[in-house]
């Protein structure tokens, strides 16, 4: 009876010391698994802040939105013109397309309505008021056909402009020296400002070139959302080396244009 209960003792620590040892592989397996996935998630964040920064900092200078030259604007006689033709051809109807003056990023209430694509008189009164430098919005609602089905869609589009002259200013050592030179005398300044990438903002500094060749008007729409960096991107604008040829207009005389430095994060 002994011998029988020491036998029976015996397979269960037998058993117990085998579950311990299968527990102990499937924590051993588990926690390797949970650092791997710790480690991927790392990465793919770190990779996911990385993509958030435009590793130039300095990633435009030019017009706020898409060029268009005052000459060509007062040409255009319908929305069609805008999209070109390949794009207007798969146009079935319109319901409506608005004219919009943009002030300070902002859509204004200087605005003409129309219901086809053939730009009403009101509305071509107010393209022809725009000077350069206007930023404008020309948007439509419409019925379309997919480009790649051919399914009816309905659609909405809006193309952001901004009005320049015939001939535009030019800084005299060229715009990738400017960007160069924008983006290596702010190091300093962003390094000591230690910019965290998660809290980098896409800041817009405008500025206009005089039909002297002078700058004036500096100022700073959008923050990067350091301080130190703003002061400093105005500062490089307001005492930059060199010279700036001034924009002219379709009779070749001198006029003002407005431009504007994008940095920081890259964004609208």
């Amino acid at each position: 009876m002994k011998k029988s209960i020491l036998i029976i003792f015996a397979g269960v620590i037998t058993l117990g010391l085998t579950a311990f040892g299968i527990m102990q592989s499937n924590n051993s397996e588990v926690n390797e698994l949970s650092e791997s996935n710790t480690i991927v998630m790392s990465t793919t964040a770190d990779n996911k802040i990385a993509d958030k920064i435009f590793t130039d900092f300095i990633y435009d200078v030019g017009p706020r939105f898409s060029p268009i030259k005052k000459t060509d604007l007062d040409k255009i006689t319908s929305f069609n013109d805008i999209i070109g033709e390949e794009h207007a051809n798969r146009i079935v109807e319109y319901k409506w397309v608005t004219v919009v003056l943009i002030i300070d990023d902002k859509e204004s209430n200087v605005r003409e309505f129309g219901t086809s694509d053939v730009l009403t008189e009101a509305q071509l009164n107010l393209l022809h008021s725009f000077d350069y430098s206007t930023n404008l919005m020309i948007a439509a609602d419409y019925q379309g056909k997919n480009k790649e089905t051919g399914v009816l869609e309905d659609t909405h589009w809006t193309p952001y402009l901004t009005i320049v002259p015939e001939k535009q200013a030019e800084y005299s050592e060229g715009q990738d020296a400017l960007k160069v030179y924008l983006k290596e005398s702010s190091k300093d300044s962003r390094d000591r400002a230690n910019v965290d990438p998660e809290k980098l903002q896409p800041a817009k500094l405008y500025f206009t070139v005089t039909k002297n060749g002078t700058i004036e008007n500096i100022k700073l729409d959008r923050t990067s959302n350091y301080p130190l960096v703003d002061y400093t991107m105005i500062e490089l604008i307001t005492k930059l080396p060199g010279t700036w040829i001034p924009a002219e207009n379709h009779e070749g005389e001198k006029v003002d244009q407005e431009l504007v430095v994008s940095f920081g994060l890259m964004g609208c």
